[in-house]
């Protein structure tokens, strides 16, 4: 045992000119690691040439996570010189650091992060990145539309060029500052004092800042600016940037002193920009008018629809409103109508599955078939996916849904309004009436619509749906706690499709890794295909916001029923006993297992496998998943 006395002084000689020795520091203070792993990540760090910081190599080792690196860099990233940050940050190697450091010495008027953009050892884009960082400004996003002009009236375009400094909102005391140098103290207090407000400072990448000013100064000089429809345009930017980043959900969240933004972009939460308070109200006002809520009450919650046009397309947005201590909550669901049916062959489904799926499941002529999933899985465009393959002139599909999500050719669609009447339990009667080949129940929601879909089943339709359950197995059980006999569920259902989405790799900072031994263990990689395998990770860059990941893709787990598993729904097994039978009787494929492969495929991280499917012991090898899959290639 190390006496603390001593310890300090341990730490420093074992530190000594090692590459990444500041963030381990912080990690040791923090009890975030260990003295003994600290001593093992140096010794293979000095076999290697000192090539690798050391929290590469602590973090291949198992010894701390990405997500904990990441958090002490977010938190003591004034700890770090601008070269350590962006190589801890995993945009540059020590080879280009200590290269962009030789250089420096020839240029004492540069700064490193000027000369790594010469060097093309990064882009604009990480530079910002890595200030916000280290100074702790958050990065903006700010449009045109979000700019008051009138606050540029005392500079000249020469100014916010030279300087890569715009001025873009104000309150009664403060002025909210965008620049690509949050350094370059003579300019923000020029602005300071022009405007007799104090500054609040947000980072933009260079390249942002230079497009916004001309843009900006090219307005003011054809007085191109209204300012009674300026809270209009800072809505309406709004939406345009949810629909250019993808982003399935709007948060608009009040703070003690500000509104921050942020979008729901491959499944996590990205901080956009945000907003000064006096423009906050304003705009979650307009919100409200739109949405067609009570714009005087702000003591309770709110739901309320809104169909927009956004650029060439139109957008509904599913808007609600939760008060809390500062003000009302808003969250948006964003709901394209443009391209938003996926054919079977475009739901990421992977070969061996997706033809099961095909041959059967949907094209057997009765039965239920249903797509189970958390909110935010996929199951709706599956559904839609799998409607429109069974679209055929010689069928009659009619779907009930709350509400119609995408508009497909030569179905029936009713969408569920309980203000005229048009309820969904009312509708559930009308729907077998009108005889259907096919019936779309949007959701199984209760006892009620459980049993409907059984019994359409039995009178010889097919019937599809989707239901909230952990995974397939999950949904055969919730179907018996609703109370639906067993022998109706062994009789009827004919398939159970459960699946998640998961972030991939993104391709502009895609690099090879050694993943974390103990998740892939866990995951079901064993050793010898982690030694004869390449993976791969995002290192994090600005087209995926620094987190590694860019787009999403599908895990799939199909169980068909057979009469092994029907007999085992009959008798009531326990979950994993069903589960097991599944696994040996109908080669079912866990979530885990379809995500195992996509990590072989490269599409995806062991990280984020593990992080998004559900627990599942399997004794497959991974030639046997590789196989069950239909890919003939060996692993």
């Amino acid at each position: 045992m190390v006496k603390q006395s001593n310890k300090g002084t341990l730490v420093q000689g074992l530190l000594q000119n090692q590459p990444g020795a500041k963030l381990v520091q912080i990690l040791l203070h923090t009890s975030t690691l260990s003295l003994s792993h600290l001593e093992k990540a140096i010794r293979i760090q000095k076999k290697l040439g000192n090539k690798q910081v050391l929290s590469s190599i602590l973090i291949e080792l198992g010894f701390i996570t990405e997500d904990e690196k990441r958090r002490v860099l977010h938190q003591h990233g004034r700890a770090f010189l601008l070269g350590e940050l962006i190589c801890e940050l995993g945009y540059i190697s020590l080879q280009d650091l200590e290269k962009a450091e030789e250089k420096l010495k020839a240029h004492p008027g540069l700064r490193m992060g000027e000369m790594l953009i010469q060097l093309n050892f990064i882009n604009d884009r990480q530079l910002a990145q890595a200030l916000s960082e280290q100074l702790g400004f958050p990065l903006a996003h700010i449009d045109i539309d979000m700019v008051d002009l009138s606050l540029l009236e005392p500079f000249s375009k020469k100014f916010l060029k030279q300087h890569l400094i715009l001025p873009y909102e104000a309150g009664k005391t403060h002025v909210y500052i965008l620049t690509a140098d949050p350094l370059n103290h003579a300019a923000i207090i020029e602005i300071e004092h022009k405007l007799q407000k104090q500054s609040e400072i947000f980072i933009a990448a260079q390249s942002t800042m230079l497009s916004l000013i001309e843009k900006v100064t090219s307005h003011r000089m054809h007085g191109e600016h209204d300012d009674g429809n300026h809270i209009s345009e800072v809505v309406d930017s709004i939406f345009l940037a949810a629909i250019r980043d993808s982003a399935s959900d709007i948060h608009l969240e009040p703070m003690a002193d500000h509104m921050r933004i942020r979008f729901r972009m491959d499944g996590v939460l990205i901080h956009k920009m945000d907003l000064p308070l006096e423009i906050a109200k304003r705009v979650s006002a307009r919100l409200k008018v739109l949405g067609e809520m009570d714009i005087a009450d702000t003591r309770t919650h709110q739901d309320g629809r809104i169909t927009q046009p956004v650029g060439d397309i139109t957008v509904d947005f599913r808007i609600s409103t939760y008060v809390t201590t500062y003000g009302e909550n808003i969250v948006m669901r964003v709901l394209r109508r443009d391209g938003g049916l996926k054919s079977i062959e475009q739901i990421n489904m992977d070969r061996g599955i997706l033809e099961r799926f095909k041959h059967d499941a949907l094209d057997v002529p009765t039965g239920v078939i249903i797509i189970t999933g958390p909110t935010g899985s996929g199951k709706t465009t599956t559904l839609y996916a799998a409607v429109d393959y069974l679209n055929r002139p010689t069928s009659k599909i009619i779907t009930l849904e709350d509400p119609v999500e995408y508009v497909i050719d030569g179905i029936m669609q009713c969408s569920v309004d309980d203000t005229v009447g048009r309820s969904f339990s009312q509708s559930l009667k009308s729907v077998v009436r009108q005889d259907p080949d096919i019936i779309v129940l949007g959701e199984i929601r209760d006892t009620h619509s459980a049993s409907v879909a059984v019994q359409a089943a039995l009178t010889g339709h097919k019937v599809l749906t989707t239901f909230h359950t952990e995974d397939s197995i999950g949904g055969l059980l919730r179907l018996i706690d609703m109370g639906v006999e067993t022998f109706l569920i062994s009789s009827t259902v004919v398939s159970i499709l459960a699946q998640r989405l998961i972030r991939t790799i993104c391709p502009d900072c895609r690099q090879p890794y050694m993943p974390n031994k103990r998740i892939a263990r866990l995951v079901g990689l064993d050793d010898e295909t982690l030694r004869n395998h390449t993976f791969y990770r995002g290192t994090g860059c600005g087209t995926c916001y620094g987190t590694g990941y860019h787009g999403r893709t599908a895990l799939h787990e199909l169980l068909i029923l057979n009469e092994e598993v029907r007999s085992a729904i009959i008798n009531q097994e326990p979950s994993h006993v069903v589960r097991q039978i599944s696994c040996e009787s109908t080669d079912l494929l866990s979530l885990m297992e379809n995500g195992l492969y996509k990590v072989l495929e490269g599409a995806t991280t062991i990280e984020e496998v593990y992080r998004i499917a559900p627990r599942a012991n399997s004794n497959r090898s991974v030639a046997e998943i590789v196989k069950l899959m239909g890919d003939e290639n060996e692993y």
